[in-house]
């Protein structure tokens, strides 16, 4: 996309939209973003990489898909170009790695055989919260036009990770709320057995139903702020 202008740019960037602001699964969006990419800046390897709560990035996805112990790995803020790319918030090129003054640790980082890398930072609610990377086995494999469509792209990608997270996070305490009030529906059944069984005066079924009422709502304080009031065993009252 040499002669990209900033009128196709824009069309690229409506497009990369409505294919991933549409999905709600995060690893959906990772993975359609650097399929739609590969096509309009070639690379020979993506990635998405992501700062976790414990201020380490990691891959989040890849294309082509990374072995599993490339994914797993953590990598630091001070030390790595990703971790550049996030501290500063600001893109990096590297047209020719061969040709760069890079510590030796950086250099690491960088997959054998890649003389071109570009990773642009992805900003969301006032901070980087990763990178969006791409890297080639050509040296200065892309123009001023792709690069800027790179850059472009970034918030779209970021904005629609974010909408993703809402949404599992939404979906999570949905689960969440359904599972306390199927549980606070069966703790009432058992309190309503435990009634029959204090009138009963069955000390056993009391036992198992007591039991019974405090697995399913986590423990004895669970059971109080539940709101059901539990019958007393007569043989516990203490004169």
């Amino acid at each position: 996309m040499g002669g990209c202008d900033a009128a196709m740019r824009q069309s690229v960037v409506l497009r990369l939209a409505r294919q991933i602001t549409a999905r709600h699964d995060l690893d959906d969006v990772l993975s359609e973003t650097l399929r739609v990419l590969r096509p309009l800046v070639p690379f020979g390897g993506g990635s998405v990489q992501l700062l976790d709560d414990e201020g380490w990035i990691r891959i989040a996805s890849a294309d082509p898909i990374a072995p599993s112990h490339v994914m797993a790995q953590r990598l630091p803020l001070a030390t790595s170009i990703a971790g550049r790319v996030v501290l500063t918030e600001q893109p990096v090129y590297l047209p020719d790695i061969e040709s760069e003054t890079l510590p030796l640790q950086r250099r690491k980082a960088v997959s054998n055989g890649v003389r071109s890398y570009l990773a642009v930072p992805l900003h969301a609610d006032g901070a980087a919260i990763g990178l969006l990377q791409i890297d080639s086995p050509e040296p200065d494999a892309w123009t001023a036009s792709e690069r800027e469509l790179l850059m472009s792209v970034a918030p779209v990608v970021a904005a629609a990770i974010q909408n993703a997270r809402a949404h599992a996070r939404v979906a999570s305490a949905r689960a969440q709320s359904t599972s306390a009030t199927r549980r606070l529906h069966e703790a009432r059944a058992v309190a309503s057995a435990l009634r029959v069984a204090q009138v009963r005066g069955d000390s056993d079924e009391l036992d198992r139903l007591l039991g019974r009422l405090e697995h399913k709502l986590g423990d004895a304080g669970e059971v109080r702020r539940s709101g059901v009031r539990l019958p007393v065993p007569r043989a516990a009252v203490v004169g």
